[in-house]
């Protein structure tokens, strides 16, 4: 086994969910902002680079500052964001969300809480799953930016009858799927499989400069044995994994990475077109892509590359270039009874992202 595998066991394993919670973290709730557009998996270097392009949407590469996230992954992000000891800011916060772990338990990702996920309206001002009635299976298995702005824009200008003064917004853009390449993705999107990694139970903490050659060498045996499991359960739709194996050209999958932000980005500066206030931007983790041996986005983890996020503010102008009604379920209670998919549809749903 290289260096690069080994490291990256220890980095996702038991001593890296302990270093994981180290990591100087930065709630979005210590930040000022009215609405905040969390871009799914967005790397830093990502967003300077569009930046650097002339996105509408952003300042200068200059302009793009950064934060550390609460968490390397998004369950791991809403249950560290969405804590118990933020429910008094969340009461007066609408999320619209297009992210189906806000209604997953996340057993299987044991650095996950008992005390959050599912999430449910009454943890919010206002709670609207977009995902449950916005997502498509069409080239691509995902939920497009454009029913999330809408959202956010209705709900904004409702603030006052719903009684919220911020709207957290939570696109799944720049994540997989990419829309340039669907040919990569496999029918619904493997939601089920993406973001479940191996949770380490039966690792032991150890200090790799304490082992005797045989003792290492055995380590290694069973790292090598562990990551072969995982690559026989890895999500089809992950196109980190597929980078790592081999199977795709790393220009080709910054390319699409990147047209995915565009995407998303487009749809916020639609926003800022009609939305008066603070609209900050940021991600809750962004992707590995071999650092320190990691790729993708697996939990508990503190490689930089999938802590350290974008945080830009912009100042919005509510120009009235659309007019999108409330959301249908978001009553002046700010609730969204979300009755309108089964268990077995979210399950699809979240296999259609990678995580099943």
């Amino acid at each position: 086994m290289d260096f690069a595998t080994l490291s990256g066991k220890i980095a996702t394993g038991r001593i890296g969910h302990a270093l994981s919670r180290l990591v100087p973290a930065t709630s979005i709730w210590e930040r000022e902002w009215d609405v905040c557009c969390v871009l799914d998996g967005c790397r830093l270097d990502l967003m300077r680079e569009v930046a650097a392009a002339g996105h509408d949407a952003l300042p200068g590469p200059e302009g793009v500052d950064s934060l550390w996230s609460v968490g390397s992954q998004s369950a791991e992000w809403m249950d560290r964001t969405f804590a118990p000891e933020y429910r008094e800011e969340m009461a007066r916060t609408a999320y619209v969300t297009g992210n189906p772990f806000s209604s997953q338990s996340c057993e299987h990702i044991l650095i996950t809480s008992d005390d959050v996920l599912p999430l449910e309206a009454d943890d919010f001002g206002v709670f609207h799953e977009a995902w449950r009635d916005e997502w498509v299976d069409d080239d691509i298995s995902t939920i497009p930016p454009d029913s999330l702005t809408d959202a956010a824009i209705a709900i904004w200008r409702a603030r006052a009858e719903l009684g919220i003064d911020r709207v957290l917004v939570h696109y799944m853009q720049p994540h997989a799927p990419f829309r340039s390449q669907p040919g990569w993705f496999f029918g619904s999107a493997d939601i089920e499989h993406w973001g479940q990694f191996t949770d380490g139970d039966d690792e032991e903490e150890i200090d790799l400069e304490d082992l005797e050659p045989a003792e290492r060498e055995a380590l290694e045996a069973l790292a090598e044995a562990e990551a072969k499991e995982d690559d026989d359960t890895d999500s089809m739709n992950d196109p980190w994994i597929k980078l790592r194996n081999g199977e795709l050209a790393p220009d080709a999958v910054w390319a699409a990475y990147r047209d995915n932000l565009e995407w998303v980005l487009d749809d916020v500066a639609r926003l800022l077109a009609n939305c008066d206030g603070r609209v900050a931007m940021t991600s809750d983790h962004g992707n590995a892509i071999g650092e320190y041996g990691v790729w993708s986005h697996p939990p508990g983890t503190p490689v930089p590359s999938l802590r350290r996020v974008p945080w830009v503010v912009r100042k919005g102008r509510d120009r009235g270039t659309c007019e999108p009604p409330l959301p249908e379920g978001v009553r002046e209670t700010g609730t969204d009874d979300g009755t309108a998919t089964d268990g077995t549809e979210i399950e699809s749903r979240l296999e259609a992202l990678g995580y099943r």
